[in-house]
């Protein structure tokens, strides 16, 4: 229920956006694309149905005019796919066009984006923006394609399949059944590995990120070593979800190649004594193989896409995650308003020196010239969060090297000092 959720949360808003008569114009075109192709793969059905009878029975006059045919059906059938193909990935990319803008806008509106990340409330907006969403268009058109013509070619191939041999029908229905029930039961554990291979490669390519807009401050503190540990062992959590992704992988492929080549000799080995027998056409085991593959396909989507199912499961969640976090009219995003009862500044003057009867100085111990205890630091129109619990100790002759947003030390030396840095 919550992926179905967050599915339609995330796709509905652009099909009711000021871009929705282009964009249903343009989904209707590319639907109506769909339906054409699948009367083209019926039309190919019968096809070739009459090029296998007219070889079988040696007609060289016959067998000329079914390939004349054939290479008809090529020359006005292909560019049919061609153009839906084409349309659907133009649709797709008008589609990730605007749900980009669409994100952008709430992700910058309210300092959202500052937000989320000194928080820390999901990992990786960045790319839940720009990964996520791509895939998710390309993808969410790709499955509503392949289910409208599942739908079309069950209701043509069913009725030639059924009308050819009805026990060849109950088999493929046993069959996908039963094909089904075992990929889901195999295949379970990829959404969650799909979900975290995400997370965990995104983590990695931020850290790299992070150490080339950081380069600067890494050289001069010598941080190489550190920053080499983490980015090891952040490749190393994606090493190691890939390579259980590729176990899961390995047993649902042991199952679905299995699957595949079966198909292949189950429908003419079951028409088979039908043709022994006279009763039907040679023409009529290519006819049936062809039905039995498009229905079996129809039936079998989840076996065949297992695997791009799950991983676009991990996308829907990562993206509706994101738009819910987006939605929530700033609940969650408010800053928290701890109290700032506790804290403790107190500034000293450092003792005068002390020097000795033949005028050399005392050597003393450094003395504290600024402590800071438990300091919570707001911004002073916004109230958003600068720091927490914040405690230092400056001693006398130390040095402070004050490294990050500027506004952040602006706002510390004044709360501390009443020093203005303008």
């Amino acid at each position: 229920k919550t992926l179905a959720r967050r599915f339609w949360k995330v796709a509905a808003p652009y099909w009711w956006s000021e871009d929705k008569a282009q964009a249903r114009l343009q989904l209707a075109g590319v639907f109506a694309l769909t339906l054409a192709t699948t009367g083209i793969s019926v039309g190919f059905n019968f096809l070739g149905r009459d090029f296998y009878n007219a070889l079988a029975d040696k007609d060289q006059e016959q067998f000329t005019k079914q390939l004349l045919y054939y290479l008809g059906g090529f020359a006005v059938g292909v560019p049919f796919f061609v153009l839906r193909d084409y349309a659907r990935e133009t649709l797709s990319l008008r589609w990730r066009s605007w749900m980009t803008s669409y994100y952008m806008k709430r992700y910058f509106k309210n300092r959202t984006f500052y937000k989320i990340q000194s928080q820390s409330l999901i990992d990786n907006p960045d790319q839940r923006i720009n990964d996520d969403l791509s895939a998710f268009t390309g993808t969410a058109l790709a499955f509503s394609l392949t289910l409208l013509n599942a739908v079309v070619d069950l209701v043509s191939f069913s009725n030639i399949l059924y009308g050819i041999y009805p026990p060849l029908f109950v088999v493929l229905i046993v069959y996908s059944l039963g094909g089904t029930a075992i990929s889901v039961f195999l295949g379970k554990s990829l959404v969650n590995l799909n979900f975290m291979q995400e997370k965990k490669e995104a983590d990695f390519r931020y850290g790299l990120v992070r150490v080339r807009e950081n380069a600067e401050s890494i050289a001069f503190y010598g941080g190489e070593e550190n920053e080499l540990q983490l980015l090891l062992d952040r490749f190393r959590r994606a090493y190691q979800n890939l390579s259980e992704l590729l176990i899961a992988s390995r047993n649902l492929e042991f199952f679905t190649n299995g699957y595949r080549y079966l198909i292949q000799i189950l429908p003419a080995a079951v028409v088979a004594p039908m043709f022994f027998a006279g009763k039907i056409e040679f023409g009529v085991i290519n006819q049936s193989v062809s039905a039995f593959n498009h229905i079996l396909s129809d039936f079998s989507l989840i076996v065949f896409q297992f695997q791009s199912i799950s991983a676009f499961s991990a996308v829907i969640d990562r993206l509706g995650e994101f738009d819910d976090l987006l939605g929530e009219n700033g609940s969650s995003l408010s800053p928290r308003r701890d109290s700032i009862d506790g804290i403790n500044i107190s500034f000293k003057s450092g003792s005068p020196s002390v020097l000795s009867s033949n005028g050399s100085q005392m050597q003393s111990e450094p003395g504290i010239v600024l402590e800071i205890c438990d300091l919570t630091l707001l911004t002073p129109r916004g109230g958003n969060i600068l720091i927490t619990d914040f405690n230092m100790e400056l001693k006398d002759k130390d040095h402070l090297l004050g490294n990050g947003a500027q506004r952040l030390w602006e706002d510390l030396i004044a709360a501390c000092f009443g020093w203005s840095l303008d």
